[in-house]
């Protein structure tokens, strides 16, 4: 891989928590507006789709998890500005577990279609 290339997929992966939270952030309400603007979910029954989004949710938080823990894990070069990247990344993905996680907290406080 040339260096410019190597030097993009750094910069990449030092964003990819919060794309992880972006695609949970846009799938979670976005499922929740479309399924309650369709009238999927009723008032008196709203467990199907509450169900529907804590998997998502779940599905979501694991993937910043796992994302976390490859880059605990990922090898580590002796370079100054690798280490540097490395823990840049690292705090970021830590930092968007947390922002996953938290955009849960309201499928878990809040009526569905209220």
């Amino acid at each position: 891989m040339t260096p410019p290339a190597r030097h993009f997929w750094r910069l990449v992966l030092l964003v990819a928590a919060f794309l992880i939270w972006s695609l949970a952030f846009i799938g979670l309400y976005g499922v929740h507006g479309v399924a309650c603007a369709a009238g999927w979910a009723s008032v008196q029954n709203p467990w199907p789709l509450r169900l529907a989004l804590i998997g998502l949710w779940l599905v979501m938080t694991s993937a910043a998890a796992a994302f976390a823990l490859w880059t605990w894990k990922r090898p580590l070069e002796d370079q100054a500005a690798q280490r540097f990247l490395r823990n840049a990344t690292l705090a970021t993905a830590g930092i968007g577990v947390v922002a996953t996680a938290w955009l849960g907290a309201p499928l878990f406080l809040v009526r569905i279609c209220a």
